[in-house]
């Protein structure tokens, strides 16, 4: 089913229905059908009552071109061909597909789930013999625009196609990069956007970012500096001397990722007054990352991205970034930054690659904010293993709240979660990432990769690298957000990341508390390196005392009264002083 915002649906008898829900799911149809036929009301159509369900909550994926589309769903026809499968699916909640925990999430404005009275009209229509009714009762096929998803089927304001690729059948494709010379000639805010596949068999998933390069170099340069540098192992961008001309301003000289696809996230449009800006200029591109996958035939695919521009400028520009991934932590043990191995995609640390039959391995991956920034959308990335994901924020007085709960991740339908209410996050504030990967024979997933010798079997190490193929394995926990308000008002409220060494102890409340605190010291960075931890063992021990906010992932009941390298923002009034950790590690000494 499809991803599009639901609206209002056809109203039904909520008797009946919560009567049904007494009796299950399956039941309701039935009940529904009985009711119909006692109180003399038709039995439901194709025409009048579930062509308008399946128009607003389902074609925008079953319909040809789609990722869905060999169950289309646009005719009577086809829905009838698949009425079975519609009652099975809609009756179980498996479509439309929505893997998050509502119960543990906050709201999304994109929550795709049909209400009870539209699942009682899908079932009652396929037990009471899928009649078809009266084409009078239709109403319009949305208007998919040459296939573009725009609800109010407006056509885009730009579609950039890429040349076409070939593909073999088999074997491991590096990712593939191609650019596209901005069409612009003025600055344009982007209200809208959809990425668009043109093979969703082939597509993994695509990154999107705009570059500036130096004048004189062209697309082929380019090329050439790519496949010089995937032979040298190193990036091509630096061999090209690309640079964002859009930055991660909570990461200066990284890309604000423009446009992102994943399979189940193609059309995303911006509210809340929102937009993310396009530039222009001469050595302006637009960088499409896509990363393929074989079928075991030759293939062929052209990728479109389509914009829809705002007329104005709006209040609020939007970031995609990569989050939580400032310090990360694998099966409990912080990651140094500079321990030995490739660093993982979208991470400064190498994260140590999964066990084979490991079945529940875990990574937390944590990021403070020393300026307030505000929260858009959630959209976790992993592949084959991903088994869930939860993002939680812990803020600057110590509670703590969960904004997204992905209890059972579907490689196969990667959402983005678009905030019904954007979260607005004051200086001091830290997301925490936890997710789980299966690499044990009961993960089904593994076994579409066939009998592929490559690690893609319970019995092999899945690795986290740069470049990763679906038998890899991902942690990109990425967020969209914007900054809060004016540069000056910002740096006005931002606080510091500091480090200070102390005696890790329990405080009132159970609280944890750094004591026997050195002096707090300004640190660029959040993680630690080993040579870092070698240097703060010689910090002696002072007279201050901080309360330790979200350092549970940290498992501090493993070093109680051990003298410990702290780093954390650092939140001060007038009766306490806090560190929302993002660091915490033993260092050589013992408290006295």
């Amino acid at each position: 089913m499809g991803h599009l915002l639901l609206g209002s649906s056809v109203t039904l008898c909520r008797t009946v229905l919560r009567v049904a829900r007494n009796l299950g799911t399956s039941a309701v149809g039935v009940s529904l059908a009985a009711a119909a036929a006692a109180d003399g009301s038709r039995a439901p159509t194709f025409s009048r009552d579930v062509a308008p369900i399946l128009y607003k909550s389902c074609i925008g994926c079953h319909r040809s071109g789609e990722i869905a589309q060999s169950m289309p769903l646009t005719t009577y026809e086809s829905a009838k061909v698949s009425a079975k499968a519609i009652k099975e699916q809609v009756a179980s909640r498996q479509m439309p597909p929505w893997p998050a925990n509502s119960k543990h999430s906050l709201t999304f404005r994109n929550d795709p789930r049909l209400d009870d009275a539209d699942i009682a009209t899908l079932v009652a229509w396929v037990d009471t013999g899928a009649a078809r009714g009266s084409d009078a009762d239709l109403p319009p096929l949305p208007s998919a625009s040459s296939g573009w998803l725009h609800p109010g089927g407006i056509k885009p304001d730009v579609v950039l196609s890429l040349p076409e690729v070939m593909l073999a059948a088999n074997g491991e494709i590096p990712y593939v990069l191609q650019r596209v010379k901005v069409p612009l000639t003025k600055d344009k805010w982007i209200a809208a956007m959809q990425v668009r596949p043109g093979n969703n068999a082939l597509v993994h998933h695509m990154g999107i970012t705009e570059v500036s390069v130096a004048d004189g170099v062209t697309p082929e340069d380019l090329d050439a500096f790519a496949k010089v540098g995937r032979e040298m192992g190193v990036g091509g961008d630096a061999l090209a001397n690309m640079q964002p001309a859009v930055s991660d301003p909570l990461n200066p000289g990284a890309y604000d990722m423009l446009g992102v696809y994943t399979p189940g996230t193609t059309f995303e449009m911006y509210d809340h007054d929102s937009a993310k800006l396009l530039k222009a200029g001469k050595n302006l591109y637009i960088n499409f990352n896509i990363h393929y996958t074989t079928t075991g035939r030759p293939e062929r695919n052209r990728s479109e991205l389509a914009l829809w521009f705002a007329p104005d400028a709006p209040k609020h520009q939007l970031f995609r970034a990569p989050a939580a991934v400032a310090t990360v932590i694998a099966n409990g043990r912080q990651l140094l930054t500079d321990d030995a191995g490739t660093k993982a995609e979208g991470t400064d640390v190498a994260i140590p690659p999964i066990p084979p039959y490991a079945s529940n391995y875990e990574l937390v991956g944590v990021t403070a904010y020393t300026e307030p920034m505000t929260i858009y959308q959630l959209q976790p990335h992993a592949h084959m293993r991903g088994k869930d994901f939860k993002y939680s924020v812990v803020y600057p007085d110590g509670h703590e709240v969960t904004v997204l709960s992905v209890p059972h991740y579907d490689f196969h339908w990667q959402l983005a979660y678009d905030l019904a209410t954007p979260l607005a996050l004051p200086a001091g504030s830290k997301l925490v990432v936890i997710a789980h990967y299966d690499n044990s024979s009961k993960n089904k997933r593994l076994t579409e990769l066939g009998v592929d010798p490559r690690n893609c079997g319970p019995d092999k190490q899945a690795y986290f690298r740069r470049q990763n193929q679906s038998w890899h394995e991902m942690f990109s926990p990425l967020i969209q957000y914007s900054m809060g308000g004016e540069p000056r008002a910002r740096s006005a409220a931002a606080l510091h990341v500091v480090e200070a060494v102390g005696c890790l102890a329990i405080g009132t409340g159970n609280a944890w508390l750094l004591g026997m605190a050195s002096d707090p010291v300004v640190t660029p960075s959040q993680s630690v390196s080993s040579a870092a931890l070698r240097t703060m063992a010689a910090v002696p021990f002072g007279n201050r005392s901080y309360q330790l906010l979200g350092v549970n992932p940290f498992m501090p009941q493993r070093h109680l009264k051990q003298k410990m390298a702290a780093k954390g923002v650092l939140i001060e009034d007038a009766n306490v002083s806090r560190l929302n950790v993002t660091s915490l590690q033993p260092i050589a000494g013992t408290c006295p």
